[in-house]
């Protein structure tokens, strides 16, 4: 077909209502690419981002153990540093127990790691604040050291293979990155909290 003829044809079915055909078809292919995950959020500069994450066991306030790497092969854990006066922490916990509650059969595993109160007051705060995912109590800050924390609230998404993928502050944009590193990793991985 010559550069001639496709442009006549061309012409010809944009005159015969071809247009909306083709406004059809390339909103449709606009609509599916915008249907998937998409891209990794981005996330704040953090030296760990694209490296293997710190290797963790604890016990959490409910009495489970909890980790890096998991106990069971996890598809993504999401780690998050908070403490019970953090005005943000208070809006990142809901988000993030709505997250494993609904990905947590996916393989998707939530730890929630408070920085700087009792026990006790670990457990009253995640409570009050309806997180009924694990929490870690880091009384003497040893964990948020080797994380690098140094503000909460901080989210850390680590990939099945144990690289942490994100950091950031934002609940929405962590859901994204596990959205994203689902899509990317195969079924079939359990939640270490199965």
């Amino acid at each position: 077909m010559t550069a001639t003829s496709a442009a006549s044809r061309l012409g010809a079915a944009l005159r015969g209502g071809g247009v909306a055909r083709g406004a059809t078809l390339a909103a449709c292919a606009l609509l599916a690419l915008g249907c998937g995950p998409g891209a990794m959020p981005a996330s704040v500069r953090h030296p760990l981002v694209g490296s293997t994450a710190p290797e963790f066991h604890a016990e959490s306030t409910a009495a489970v153990t909890v980790g890096v790497p998991g106990t069971r092969r996890t598809r993504v854990t999401v780690i998050d540093f908070w403490a019970s006066w953090c005005a943000s922490c208070s809006r990142t916990m809901p988000a993030l127990d709505r997250l494993w509650r609904d990905r947590k059969a996916d393989g998707v595993a939530v730890i929630g790691v408070n920085v700087d109160d009792s026990e006790a007051a670990a457990e009253a705060a995640a409570h009050e604040l309806g997180a009924t995912f694990p929490i870690v109590a880091d009384l003497d800050q040893r964990l948020s050291g080797t994380y690098g924390v140094a503000q909460v609230p901080l989210t850390f998404v680590v990939d099945g293979a144990g690289t942490v993928r994100w950091v950031g502050h934002d609940p929405a944009s962590a859901r994204r990155a596990v959205e994203v590193l689902l899509s990317e990793r195969p079924a079939g991985a359990r939640s270490v909290f199965e």
